[in-house]
C-alpha cells in the first residue's frame, strides 16, 4: 500500500490540488482527514482507495470526474456478513467493527448489528451501555406476539458519528442472551428472528455486519440464518486450526437444521508475530482454508494500536496517532471491505 498526501497525489494522479480537494471534500474518492490543533487539515489517500474510487466511476479521468454518491450504493442489493468464532479473545470484535468503518468510509451505508449479549462492539464504538434501549426489546416485543415494523426497529438504532464516516449501530445488552435462548420456548423456528427483525431495515443500508458471541448457541445461528456470508476471525496460536474445524462442523449442524447453505468467505488470523512458530500456524490455516474453497485469508500484525484505538472507542483509522502505521495496519480490513464492496 503506498501512502500519500494531498501534494503528492496530486503529482501522481496528475490532477490539480485543487480538483484533488475538491474530491475528497465530497468524498468521491475515500481518505483520511485530520486536522490538527492549529485547524490544519491533512489529507491521507492511499492507492487502494483512488483505485476503488476510480473503478467505481468508472474509470474516468480523474480531471473530469462528475460523479455523485449515489453511485457508491450497491447496485444488487444489501449484503449481510456475519463476523464469527467459537473462541473468545482473537480480536473479532475489532476486525467486525473496523470492518463495518471501513465499508462507511468507502460510502456504503451500513448497519452493524451486536448480537454478543457481552455487548463489546456496542461499547467499542459508543462509551456507554444500552440498557433497556437495544436489540433485546425488539426480540422482547415479537416474543409478546406484537408486530414490528420499519419505525419501531430504526428507534433502537444508533447513529456513530466520526471525522471520516458515519455507520449505525444496533446495539446489544448483557440480557440478550437469556431473551434469544428463552425464544426457543416460545418460537416453532427462532432462528428465523433476527433475519425477521433486519428486513425491515435491510432496504436502508448496502452492508449489514453481524458481530456473534464467541460460543455457539441460537445466537449464532440467527446470525448465520440471516447472512449472505460469513467471515471468522481467528489467531495464530495452537488450538486455532481445531477451533476452526470445529466451527466448520458447528456450521454443518446449523445447515441441517436451517435448510441454508451457508458460505465462509474469508477467514482473518489476527494478532500475527514475527515468528516461526505463527508461521507454521499461518500455514495450517492457509492449508485449512483451501481444502473448505475459502478464497480469502487475511493476516493482521499484533499490535497495541488496536487495543489503544479499542480503548479511546475509535476505529483504527480515526485514531490520529501515527495515521500512516494505522492506515498500513488495517490494509487486510481495507482490502477485503474494497473487495465486497466492489461486489455490491
Amino acid at each position: 500500500m503506498e501512502i500519500f498526501r494531498l501534494a503528492k497525489a496530486s503529482e501522481v494522479y496528475n490532477i490539480s490540488a485543487k480538483n484533488l480537494t475538491e474530491l475528497l471534500q465530497t468524498k468521491l474518492i475515500p481518505h483520511i482527514k485530520k486536522v490538527s490543533t492549529t485547524k490544519r487539515v491533512s489529507y491521507y489517500i492511499n492507492d487502494m482507495f483512488v483505485n476503488y474510487a476510480k473503478e467505481i466511476l468508472k474509470f474516468q479521468d480523474l480531471n473530469e470526474v462528475v460523479g455523485d454518491l449515489e453511485e457508491f450504493k450497491n447496485k444488487n442489493g444489501t449484503k449481510i456478513i456475519t463476523i464469527s468464532n467459537l473462541k473468545g479473545g482473537v480480536g473479532k470484535t475489532s476486525v467486525a467493527s473496523n470492518f463495518a468503518y471501513t465499508l462507511a468510509l468507502l460510502n456504503k451505508r451500513v448497519l452493524i448489528v451486536d448480537m454478543d449479549s457481552q455487548a463489546n462492539t456496542s461499547r467499542y464504538f459508543a462509551n456507554q451501555y444500552f440498557t433497556g434501549n437495544s436489540i433485546k426489546n425488539i426480540f422482547d416485543t415479537l416474543m409478546r406476539k406484537e408486530k414490528i415494523d420499519h419505525g419501531f426497529v430504526k428507534q433502537y438504532i444508533k447513529k456513530l458519528e466520526f471525522d471520516n464516516a458515519t455507520l449505525d449501530l444496533l446495539p446489544s445488552e448483557l440480557a440478550l442472551g437469556r431473551v434469544v435462548e428463552f425464544s426457543r420456548a416460545v418460537f416453532t423456528m427462532p432462528h428465523k428472528k433476527l433475519n425477521d427483525i433486519l428486513k425491515h431495515v435491510k432496504d436502508d443500508y448496502d452492508f449489514i455486519v453481524i458481530d456473534t458471541p464467541p460460543s455457539t448457541g441460537l445466537s449464532l445461528h440467527m446470525a448465520i440464518y440471516a447472512s449472505d456470508m460469513m467471515s471468522i476471525v481467528t489467531d495464530a496460536e495452537d488450538f486455532s486450526v481445531n477451533g476452526l474445524k470445529e466451527l466448520s462442523s458447528e456450521i454443518e449442524e446449523i445447515e441441517e437444521e436451517t435448510d441454508r447453505s451457508i458460505s465462509v468467505d474469508s477467514i482473518f488470523i489476527n494478532k500475527v508475530k514475527n515468528s516461526k512458530i505463527h508461521e507454521v500456524y499461518i500455514e495450517a490455516i492457509a492449508k485449512l482454508a483451501i481444502e473448505q474453497n475459502i478464497e480469502n485469508v487475511f493476516t493482521i500484525a499484533d499490535s497495541t494500536r488496536v487495543k489503544e484505538a479499542q480503548n479511546l472507542h475509535l476505529p483504527m483509522l480515526e485514531y490520529k496517532s501515527e495515521l500512516d502505521k494505522g492506515l498500513v495496519m488495517s490494509a487486510s480490513i481495507i482490502e477485503y471491505a474494497i473487495q465486497k464492496a466492489l461486489e455490491g
